[in-house]
C-alpha cells in the first residue's frame, strides 16, 4: 500500500524539465526544449538577476551619494551662515566701542565747553563790576 502511495505520488509531481532522446515520444503534452533553448532560458533568467542586482545596488548607493551631497550643502550653508552672523556680532561689537569712544570724547568735550562757558560768563561779569566801580 505504501509502495503505491508513493507512486502515485510521483506520478503526480511533474518535474521542470525531462530529458529525452531523438524519436522518442514526449511523457506529457506541452513544450519541449531543446538543451540550447533550456540554456538560453537559464542564462538569461541569471543575466536578469544580477542586472536586477547591479541596478538595485546603483540606485541605492546613488541615493546615498544624493543624500551625502544634500547633506553637505546645508552644512555649508549653515556653517557660511554662522560664520556672517559672527562677523556681523563683531562688527557691531566693534562699532559700539567706536561709539562709546566717540561718547567719552563728546561728553568731555560737552564738560570742558560749559566749563568754559561758565570761566568766561565769571571772567566777564568780574570785569564789568570792577570796571564799574
Amino acid at each position: 500500500m505504501k509502495f503505491f502511495l508513493l507512486m502515485s505520488g510521483l506520478a503526480m509531481a511533474s518535474p521542470d524539465f525531462v530529458d529525452i532522446a531523438l524519436d522518442e515520444p514526449a511523457p506529457f503534452a506541452g513544450k519541449l526544449l531543446t538543451n540550447e533553448a533550456l540554456a538560453k532560458i537559464i542564462s538569461q533568467y541569471e543575466r536578469d538577476l544580477t542586472q536586477c542586482t547591479i541596478d538595485s545596488d546603483f540606485n541605492i548607493e546613488k541615493f546615498k551619494a544624493n543624500q551625502a551631497l544634500k547633506y553637505d550643502l546645508l552644512d555649508i550653508r549653515y556653517k557660511s551662515e554662522v560664520e556672517m552672523y559672527q562677523m556681523m556680532i563683531d562688527t557691531r561689537d566693534q562699532q559700539i566701542k567706536k561709539d562709546k569712544k566717540r561718547d567719552v570724547w563728546q561728553r568731555w568735550a560737552t564738560y570742558g565747553a560749559f566749563v568754559l562757558g561758565v570761566g568766561t560768563t565769571v571772567a566777564i561779569t568780574y570785569s564789568v563790576n570792577q570796571a564799574a566801580n
